[in-house]
């Protein structure tokens, strides 16, 4: 079915906060996993301390709620200390889900990066563990900046930049029909490292390297046997870049950019046999506010996979000047579902400061079937 511009704007109204609003001021990053056996839905994001709006750097947090109505919100802190930061979710299935972090994300040195498993049916906590390496000799290492860039060095990839207070970016987990699970390790600025797991993301092995520098973000997916990626460069070059590869990440395509425009936070989705993206687009009506906020009111859809991504179907424009920022996509019989986080108080006030940078909360909408004629 088809919606007008209006008319999906106008479900955003109804959208549900699924961080729990009251004891967290602020709430950053969703990243949802389904489990279909149960119909519930996971949210992991970073609440913000109550009474404060500072970066979300000390909680890692996960909601659990009926996935076609979230009602009687299950809120589940996963982990606190100093500088938990960049959650990542994969479902396990009956009733499970894991949940990663890393920690001491402005300590200087390799953090830890971490995860702890959550069993909605028991209510129940696993123990926190480390991500670990496995080496093709078999032997293992933690999951780290230092594992990585020797890695990427190993592979002839020299000009990626060591920024020892920033390290692990956000990349979807995703199941291959091969039976693992894949992710990626994106550091600043650095070639992405494509990794698969056979025990949900425990053990990791490095597999291939997209060679052109993210910042951060970074996803892809299997379609008809070739991979597909999206990743966003430097602001000052300009934009979010598509590519792929047809030999499991050993010969890439040239990237090509979407739309003559800044843009930020890339999503990938396999979605009715296509690749659907959406990135969050610069917008010109906010005004006064800096730079940076002007990226956090307005994401696209498309819906294709043409080797030039500005030749793909728009299947949402979407805006709220609330703020609409680090999205997170879920495709449940073919009816899409969002989750988002909320800028409202600090989209008024300069970015450098950081009592307000963080958001205000993560809201959960169904925008349904987005499939074009």
């Amino acid at each position: 079915m088809n919606y007008t511009t209006e008319e999906l704007r106008a479900k955003l109204e109804y959208s549900t906060q699924i961080s729990d609003g009251l004891t967290q001021t602020s709430a950053d990053g969703a990243a949802l996993a389904f489990d279909s056996k149960y119909g519930i839905m996971f949210c992991a994001y970073m609440p913000g301390f109550q009474g404060h709006y500072g970066e979300s750097r000390g909680k890692i947090a996960l909601s659990c709620f009926p996935a076609s109505q979230p009602t009687n919100i299950r809120f589940v802190t996963v982990a606190e200390g100093n500088d938990v930061y960049c959650e990542n979710i994969c479902g396990l299935g009956e009733g499970r889900v894991r949940v990663f972090y890393e920690k001491d994300s402005r300590a200087e040195g390799d953090h830890d990066n971490c995860y702890r498993d959550y069993d909605f049916l028991t209510d129940t906590l696993s123990e926190e563990q480390r991500v670990m390496v496995k080496h093709p000799d078999g032997s293992l290492e933690p999951l780290c900046l230092s594992a990585e860039f020797r890695y990427l060095e190993e592979q002839g990839y020299s000009n990626h930049k060591y920024v020892p207070t920033e390290q692990v970016g956000h990349c979807a987990y995703l199941r291959g029909e091969d039976g693992y699970t894949y992710g990626a390790a994106v550091s600043y600025y650095a070639e992405p490292i494509l990794y698969r797991s056979a025990d949900g993301g425990a053990t990791v092995e490095f597999f291939a390297v997209c060679p052109y520098p993210a910042q951060y973000e970074f996803e892809y997916r299997f379609l008809n046997g070739k991979l597909y990626a999206i990743y966003r460069t430097d602001l000052d070059i300009g934009s979010i870049f598509f590519t792929s590869s047809g030999d499991m990440g050993k010969t890439w395509a040239s990237p090509v950019a979407y739309e003559e425009s800044i843009q930020c936070r890339p999503r990938m989705l396999i979605y009715n046999g296509h690749i659907l993206t959406s990135c969050n687009y610069y917008n010109g009506d906010t005004q006064h506010r800096p730079a940076i906020q002007q990226g956090r009111t307005s994401i696209r859809l498309y819906y294709g996979e043409n080797p030039d991504p500005n030749q793909n179907v728009v299947v949402a424009d979407l805006y709220r000047p609330c703020g609409m920022v680090n999205i997170c996509l879920a495709d449940i019989m073919n009816e899409l579902y969002l989750a988002y986080s909320t800028s409202e108080l600090c989209l008024e006030y300069q970015n450098g400061n950081p009592a307000v940078r963080g958001k205000d909360a993560i809201r959960y909408v169904k925008l349904g079937c987005l499939i074009p004629d």
